[in-house]
């Protein structure tokens, strides 16, 4: 698997009704042309960092950041299911062991209409610090821009197509029936996804990439995960055979034979 097992029946964040004096506050605003300024609400439940947007009473969730693995999801709206992770820490072979997912600590400010979060963490040796711009969501889509720099060293192994990765997602698809993600792409070339083994080979040179959702047995409406790197890398992704729709066992990846020190990407999510 990709080291991580994400919960997946986790559900929509709802901020609870405040009372009625301020639904009927709402109500005369709105219908006298005052509605209310939408906005983030931003929670912390256990490791998880819940982010929602919206206004009065309704603050649907839209990203979910994992702080003991810098996993970081996010979905297109209401009517959207939750899918495939993005890492925001990189991964790498070294030493013949394979790193991936660290915890990380966050702070974050609103930026005008913007919501701000700086993560910094520390994987095999190598100190990350980044920052997430998280955009107002649009009618079934919502993006945010990553940037990340890396200071420290490591002795990258021989590994073509996957020695570093700047950028990873983590998804899951077990059968026809049974999958977040039916389907991967790189600009505008869809590649199926096999039961295991490699998704492209040999590794194609882009820099947009993304792994596609829909609707299985599964799962209702899991977003379509887009990513638009600031340079073209090796795209490649892995397949490790699965029975358990609770782990993922999908990744697709931007790759390097070097350590990167800096790096940027727009994640979107959409239908």
């Amino acid at each position: 698997m990709w080291g991580r097992s994400l919960n997946r029946s986790y559900r929509t964040l709802f901020v609870p009704m405040i009372g009625c004096f301020a639904m009927l506050l709402a109500t005369f605003l709105s219908s006298n042309g005052f509605a209310a300024s939408n906005s983030w609400s931003i929670t912390r439940n256990g490791d998880i960092l819940e982010i929602a947007y919206g206004s009065g009473t309704s603050f649907p969730q839209y990203a979910a950041l994992h702080l003991d693995s810098s996993y970081f999801r996010m979905n297109y709206g209401p009517e959207s299911g939750w899918g495939t992770s993005v890492i925001l820490l990189p991964s790498f072979w070294t030493g013949g062991n394979y790193y991936q997912g660290a915890p990380i600590e966050v702070k974050y400010t609103r930026r005008g209409k913007n919501l701000l979060l700086k993560f910094n963490g520390t994987i095999s040796g190598l100190d990350v610090r980044g920052t997430v711009y998280l955009y107002p969501p649009r009618e079934n889509q919502i993006s945010a821009m990553v940037s990340v720099r890396v200071r420290g060293n490591a002795v990258l192994d021989n590994r073509p197509g996957e020695a570093f990765k700047p950028v990873m997602l983590s998804s899951m698809h077990i059968d026809d029936d049974n999958w977040d993600v039916q389907s991967a792409y790189i600009d505008s070339q869809s590649f199926q996804i096999p039961s295991e083994g490699w998704i492209i080979n040999p590794p194609a040179l882009s820099n947009i990439f993304g792994l596609e959702g829909g609707t299985s047995s599964w799962k209702t409406n899991a977003p379509t995960i887009e990513i638009d790197l600031d340079r073209e890398m090796q795209i490649t992704g892995w397949v490790t055979s699965s029975d358990d729709p609770n782990d993922d066992n999908v990744g697709m990846w931007a790759a390097s034979d070097r350590v990167l020190r800096s790096w940027r990407y727009t994640i979107i999510a959409k239908p």
